[in-house]
Formats: C-alpha cells, structure tokens, sequence
C-alpha cells in the first residue's frame, strides 16, 4: 500500500505530542461517556441551556473525548506490547499476510487496531457513540462563538480548537492509512475550516493545505473525478500565493493540469514559475519538454533562446535546447543541436545524459549512411557513405563509452548504452569490446 512520507512525518509529529501527555492521560470509560453524551443531547434541546455558550463549550470538549476513547495513549508504530500494556490483552488476534507483510488485527470491545510487521498502522472504531465527534466538536465550538458575546471563553474556545486540529490530522491520517482517502480529505479540509474562524484570523496551515492538494489528486487518480483535480490546483495555488514549497509546488500543478489532459495550461503555469524561478533547472526542463510534447518546438526554441542569454552558465540548459532542437531534424538544426550538447558537457562534464544523447546521434547518424549505403548504386558515392558511416560510428564510441561510465543512477539508460555499443562494436567488427559489452549487458 502505497504511503507518502509526509503523512509518516505528520503523523509522527502530531501522536509524540500526545506521548509527552501520555503519563497524566486517564482512560476514558465509554460507558460513562455515552451518558455524558445523553445530557449534552438533552441540554441542547432545553431552551434556557442551549443559548448559553458554556453548554456548547462543554459539548466541544465532550465530543473531543468521543474521538478519543480509544486512543488516549495511542502512537503510531507503537508495538503490539505496548498496546496491551495500557489496553490489556485483546478479545482476539487476526492475522493474515498481505504483499509479504504481517498484518495483525487486535480486537477489543470497541475498538481494533491493526499493526503491520509489529508497528501500528491504523484503529477502527467499532460502536462509535458517534460517527463524526469531531464534527459534532467543531459546530458546538461555531455555536459557543456565536452565543459568548462578552468573548468570555475566546481564550478556551481557541485554545480547544488548537487541540481539535490536532485531533483531525490525527483522523485524516489514520483514514489514509486505512485507504479512506474520502474521509481522509475531509478531515483536512476540517482543519482548514477552523483556521478560517476570528480566532485564528484566517492563519494558513500550509500542511494541511498541501496534504488537502495530495488527497484531492489521489482520489482523483483513483476515480478519475476531473474536480478533484481542479480542487487539487486550487489548493496549490492557494502555497504558491505564499511561496511554500518554491518551485516544486509549480511542478505539481503541472502534473495535475497533464492529468486533465490541459497540457497548454500545464505549459502556462511553468512559465509562471519561470519567472519566478528563472535559474531552476527543473522548471527549464519542465517547459522544454512541454514543449516538445505540444510539438511547438520554433516556439521552444525561441523560448531556450531566451532561457540561454539569462542563465548562460548553467550546463542543463543547452541540454534542453539540444533536445529541442534535434526535433526539427534538418541537419543544420541536428548539428546545433550537437553543439549545444558539447557546451553543456563543456560546462559540467559529469552530466551522463548529455553524453548518451549525442552518442545517440551520432549513432543515428551512423546508421542512416550505413543504410542509405545499402541501396546506393553509385560506387564512389556507396563507398563514401560508409566512410561516413564509420566516421560517425566512431564518434559514437568514445562518448556512449562515457555515458556509461559516469551514469550510476538509471539502470535502463545503462543497458540503452551498452546496446548500442553493442551494435557499433559488431558492426565494426570490434570483436574484443563486442564480447566486452555484451558481457556487461548479461550481468546487469
């Protein structure tokens, strides 16, 4: 199953907060909460208690327990032994293998929790008082705003509300684990809510928007709903406003935007990043290969052009206008385009791709005047395409040599380089390295 590791990061974050509570926390007892829950149901409807904002403030903190029973000394990756220690032995132990991983259920009267290779993962509630406490806990804290005009109990109110969020990431995590991504996004979305109440002045919890982003695109993914997409830019454009997570966030509306099939807007909004961010590689790369996609590639390069006269030291760059100029594939453009390479490897010579993809030309090159060979009738014309041939093979060797050598990162590029090397050195009749790379080939 699939986890980000910033939900992993989070949910760390948020269960140490209540580990350091943990030895002053009591154990609620259900029981005695379905009565209290009882009163509160029946204060609500009496006409002197319900417009006091007291009788909603104490409501709030109720249902804050609701979603707690349960979960009081509750930690993620806390081990099974732990568990028993505050919770005693469990009714019952279910146990399957999923993908090569133990999963263990712990049932107890209310509640399950279930560990995966020894590490809690997730809980389930199984008679909840309520379906949605923490719901019930925002509404009450709205009606306690609403009904303490003399601000008697803003302090409380915000100071249970700080706790509330932390009670829906808390949620929200545990719902994508159990791969409730629905119920997952609501409880972030929840938290966004609050934060847009007069206590906390309309603060932005840039998390909670990038995990609300994350959830929109997963289930989105999973449903193919298009307005999880367009809810999942709307988040990230909310941390763009605010500069969180640089050009990265960009790079994320992109993808996005390629999901709905919008690649002139996925295109858009890198140059929007562009000028905000005019020396990353990663947004240059971005739109040049965008571009290519479009096939607008004069447009492309026009716009690495402009790209090179900004940012004429970085070696990526006339990578990327290398790849954009090999797609017009006039030989004057081919030859620029080898020429943009040697500068990018001039500049930063460790860069493994640049070098694959001119020993590709060269290559290509190559193998069209050993072909065109083939069928050409005239003797001396026959003979100097071969030549030709051999030159461009040659060529090819020593810089496909070097891409394999500096690329330790992308096995299936290694294996392309090696290939091709193989096809040279046969057709070269270079025997000795044919046997060489061909024996790199079988142990890869």
């Amino acid at each position: 199953m699939k986890k980000f590791v910033t939900l992993v990061i989070i949910a760390i974050a948020i269960l140490s907060m209540h580990a350091q509570e943990g030895a002053s926390v009591v154990l609620l007892n259900y029981n005695s909460v379905v009565k209290k829950v009882e009163k509160s149901d029946a204060d609500i409807q009496d006409p002197k208690k319900n417009v006091k904002a007291a009788t909603w403030f104490k409501r709030g903190e109720l249902y804050q327990d609701v979603f707690m029973i349960g979960l009081e000394q509750l930690q993620e990756g806390m081990a099974p032994a732990t568990v028993t220690l505050f919770y005693k032995e469990p009714l019952g132990i279910e146990t399957e293998t999923i993908e090569d991983e133990l999963h263990e259920t712990y049932n107890y009267e209310h509640m399950t929790y279930t560990f995966v290779n020894g590490a809690l993962q997730d809980w389930k509630k199984k008679d909840p008082i309520h379906e949605d406490p923490l719901r019930v806990a925002t509404d009450a804290y709205l009606k306690a705003l609403e009904l303490d005009d003399k601000a008697k109990l803003g302090d409380k109110i915000k100071e249970n509300l700080i706790e509330l969020k932390i009670q829906l990431k808390r949620d929200g995590v545990n719902h994508y684990y159990a791969d409730n991504y629905d119920d997952a996004l609501i409880s972030f979305e929840n938290v966004l809510e609050i934060n847009n109440l007069d206590p906390f002045a309309g603060e932005m919890d840039t998390i909670m928007v990038q995990y609300s982003g994350i959830i929109s695109r997963e289930i989105a993914g999973k449903t193919e709903n298009d307005e999880l997409y367009m809810k999942a830019i709307g988040y990230y454009t909310q941390l763009t406003e605010v500069g969180f997570g640089g050009s990265n966030t960009y790079l994320q509306i992109k993808m996005d935007y390629l999901s709905l099939g919008d690649t002139l807007k996925a295109l858009e909004i890198m140059k929007e990043a562009y000028t905000i961010y005019p020396d990353t590689v990663n947004i240059i790369a971005n739109i040049a290969d965008t571009y290519i996609q479009l096939k607008q590639i004069d447009e492309g390069i026009e716009f690495m052009e402009g790209v090179i006269a900004n940012n004429p030291n970085i070696p990526e760059t006339f990578y990327w206008n290398g790849r954009i100029l090999i797609n017009k594939e006039e030989v004057e453009f081919v030859d620029r385009a080898i020429e943009s390479y040697k500068k990018a490897a001039e500049l930063d010579p460790s860069i493994y791709y640049v070098w694959y993809d001119m020993g590709y030309i060269y290559y290509l090159q190559g193998a069209d005047f050993y072909d065109r060979s083939n069928t050409e009738e005239h003797d001396a014309t026959r003979e100097r395409l071969l030549e030709l041939g051999k030159e461009k093979y040659l060529e090819a060797i020593p810089t496909l040599e070097k891409a394999y050598e500096l690329n330790d990162v992308n096995e299936t590029v290694k294996f392309e380089t090696l290939d091709l090397l193989q096809r040279i050195y046969y057709k070269e009749q270079m025997m000795d390295e044919y046997e060489r790379v061909k024996e790199l080939k079988t142990t890869m």
